[in-house]
C-alpha cells in the first residue's frame, strides 16, 4: 500500500473586484484582480479514508476569500495578500500557502504586475514572505 502524505491544492484564477491602490480613481471604481492561491497540507488520513471531512475544504475557503475581500479596501497588494493568508492560515491543518495577485492596467507596456507572497506554519507561528514576479 502507498503511503501519501502532503498535497497541494490550487485554486486558479480566481476573480475578486476590490477598491485597491493608491491613485484617487483607484479608491473610488472596483478593480478586478486575479488570484492565484495554493496551499499544503497533510492529507495522508484524506487519501487513505476518502472521506471528506479529514480533508482541507477548498471551497470553504475559496468562498471565505471572495466574501472578506470584496470588502477590503487596501492601498497596497502587499496588505491585500497578508489579509488573504491569514484567512487561508486559519485552517490549522494548512502548513503553507502562496497567493498570487494579479492587477491589470498598471503599466502602459505590461499586461499585468502580480505580487507573490508566501505563508508558512513554524509551530504556532505563521512567518510571511512576499516577492514579485
Amino acid at each position: 500500500m502507498s503511503h501519501f502524505s502532503n498535497a497541494t491544492v490550487t485554486i486558479k484564477d480566481a476573480r475578486v473586484k476590490v477598491i485597491i491602490g493608491t491613485l484617487p480613481h483607484e479608491r473610488e471604481t472596483p478593480q478586478e484582480l486575479v488570484l492565484n492561491i495554493s496551499f499544503d497540507y497533510d492529507a495522508s488520513l484524506a487519501a487513505t479514508t476518502d472521506a471528506l471531512g479529514h480533508a482541507v475544504d477548498y471551497a470553504a475557503i475559496h468562498a471565505a476569500i471572495v466574501k472578506k475581500v470584496a470588502g477590503t479596501k487596501f492601498f497596497l497588494l502587499e496588505r491585500l495578500a497578508a489579509f488573504i493568508l491569514d484567512l487561508i492560515m486559519e485552517e490549522p491543518r494548512i502548513v503553507t500557502a502562496t497567493v498570487s495577485i494579479s492587477k491589470a492596467g498598471v503599466l502602459a507596456d505590461a499586461r499585468a504586475v502580480a505580487l507573490v507572497m508566501t505563508a508558512q506554519r513554524s509551530g504556532a507561528r505563521v512567518m510571511t514572505t512576499t516577492r514579485c514576479c
